[in-house]
């Protein structure tokens, strides 16, 4: 493995859809830290990294519709892993609407699993702005 290489555009994607993504959960954790009394505000909520994590993978597709990759293939599989990971979030999100109603919904485990898909949509895409920055460096 050759090492991850932060060009400028993958810079470009950690600052403006990576820290605008996770503004929510910086924000909550400051309140968080900050607000003390009788009702506290919890630090981390599944909503925040379930957002989080949709940014990100709308981020891919943006990324695939507007540059122009060679292999169709690994566009196309991209895509169908970005939106299984979206409808994966929208099922998250649907739990957490049905929390509200129901009291046999676990909301820990939805929190868990938002943060755990959260990470991985963060890491995979990485790697994916990785390629894309190899195949950009290749065309110059």
């Amino acid at each position: 493995m050759s090492g991850l290489k932060f060009s400028d555009h993958k810079l470009r994607w950690l600052i403006y859809t990576v820290l605008f993504g996770m503004a929510p959960i910086f924000l909550r954790l400051l309140v968080g830290l900050l607000v003390v009394g009788e009702k506290n505000v919890p630090c981390f909520s599944a909503p925040d990294f379930i957002a989080f994590g949709i940014v990100l993978q709308v981020s891919i597709f943006n990324e695939i519709r507007y540059h122009d990759l060679s292999d169709a293939d690994w566009k196309h599989r991209m895509m169908g892993v970005s939106a299984l990971f979206m409808l994966f979030y929208s099922g998250l999100y649907v739990m957490l609407l049905m929390s509200e109603v129901f009291a046999g919904v676990n909301v820990s485990a939805v929190l868990y699993s938002a943060m755990i898909s959260s990470i991985v949509s963060f890491l995979l895409c990485l790697c994916f702005y990785d390629r894309m920055s190899r195949s950009s460096d290749a065309k110059v």
